[in-house]
């Protein structure tokens, strides 16, 4: 049986980190790891920050495949990741099969809307740091962080700001990691 207060959330950027995740939704519990077929992992969705932030852009080749977390939450918090999201702004939502180890999953997943997509942006360290950390974390395929280690990524010209995002990352590094 269905339970409707609870919603399936696929995260394969900065959300695949936990404490990233619970700081926006308390309720987010990691369910798998897994897939989804078809796409590609890219950083080129604008941000409101100015600088680039993870879409899983899809590709139509069946040798594509963007790797991330399931998370489960509350559907009541759902509006507040929405919010974080800039859902219908930055990012649409899509209900998308997840490929794990027992089968497959639907679950929601945001991607970038085509007008907030910009290929020239980079990504800021600590945000790449934050992606790398998730994947990290639930032990996605070495090939897969490997992938993700080898994107570029620039300064956050705001040094707060990247403190505190590091801080977030050194935090789990040195307990978990």
């Amino acid at each position: 049986m269905v339970d409707d207060s609870k919603v399936l959330i696929f995260a394969y950027g900065s959300n695949m980190f936990s404490q990233r995740l619970r700081a926006r939704v308390s309720t987010a519990i990691p369910v798998t790891i897994g897939y989804v077929q078809q796409r590609r992992f890219v950083l080129h969705k604008r941000s409101d920050d100015g600088s680039a932030k993870a879409d899983a852009a899809f590709s139509a080749s069946s040798n594509d495949c963007v790797w991330g977390i399931v998370y489960q939450l509350q559907q009541s918090q759902k509006p507040f990741l929405d919010e974080c999201e800039f859902l219908g702004i930055g990012y649409e939502e899509e209900a998308v099969d997840v490929v794990y180890a027992d089968g497959a999953l639907c679950a929601w997943m945001y991607v970038a809307r085509h007008n907030a997509i910009d290929a020239t942006l980079l990504p800021y360290s600590w945000y790449l740091n934050l992606v790398i950390a998730g994947a990290c974390e639930h032990r996605l395929p070495d090939p897969y962080v490997n992938h993700l280690r080898s994107f570029a990524s620039i300064v956050d010209p705001d040094a707060a700001r990247h403190k505190a995002n590091q801080r977030l990352i050194g935090a789990w590094c040195e307990s978990d990691g």
